[in-house]
């Protein structure tokens, strides 16, 4: 499934009829993490192998370079490579039955997929010590006061409200959109001077899309924008 989930969001990353992609979990969780008592058995192919978790690390990897705004509706669990993954989308849904762990160390695992990376990023480094060293779980009012989820809906409704988001950002002028989502994320590792650099590249590109015209053609008429992700 992992592997499966990795070749979507690579098609994903090429077509621009997709704009923003979700996540959710079918059944009654998000994610519950790996099938411990299938451990040892999976075997991936050579690419996969050069990973030390195999498709489930290049899934996260996935998930960011998808290039789109990914949302997360984390229902139920999203404990182990599960909070990984939720945590390497834009955003998280959450509802009343949401709960979330970084439940490794209880497992007597390591965090992974990403989990080490993520996670101090979002809830500060002493929150994100206590979680991997505790495997602490975390309810949806917990979660949410933490910073992991962004939003928390009624209970069903976390795939709603993050499609109606995902709706909303695909009305927006697409490569702006993604050339700022991608400036975010590159500021986390880069210094003042290298940001500059890149936004002086990004608005050089967005100059050349039919959406910044559109834009300022709007402004100068007074009306709203209307966006063809071109």
């Amino acid at each position: 499934m992992a592997e499966q989930a990795v070749a979507l969001l690579t098609e994903a990353r090429s077509r621009d009829d997709i704009r923003a992609v979700v996540l959710t979990g079918a059944g009654r969780a998000f994610c519950a993490g790996a099938h411990l008592g299938r451990a040892g058995t999976y075997t991936p192919g050579r690419l996969l192998r050069k990973l030390p978790v195999g498709a489930f690390a290049a899934l996260t990897r996935a998930i960011v370079e998808v290039d789109k705004p990914v949302l997360a509706a984390v229902n139920g669990v999203a404990v182990g490579a599960g909070l990984s993954y939720a945590l390497a989308c834009d955003r998280r849904f959450g509802e009343p039955s949401t709960r979330m762990s970084a439940i490794f160390i209880r497992r007597g695992l390591h965090p992974d997929c990403g989990a080490s990376y993520f996670l101090p990023r979002l809830v500060g480094v002493p929150r994100a010590l206590h979680m991997v060293l505790t495997g602490e779980m975390l309810d949806a009012g917990a979660a949410r006061e933490a910073g992991l989820i962004d939003e928390l809906v009624g209970e069903g409704e976390s795939l709603g409200a993050a499609l109606a988001y995902a709706h909303v950002l695909a009305k927006g002028p697409s490569v702006t959109l993604e050339l700022a989502r991608r400036a975010i994320h590159r500021s986390l590792s880069s210094s003042l001077d290298e940001m500059l650099y890149f936004e002086g590249f990004a608005t050089s590109a967005v100059a050349r899309t039919s959406d910044h015209a559109e834009g300022i053609k709007a402004f100068l008429e007074r009306r709203e924008p209307i966006f063809r992700g071109e």
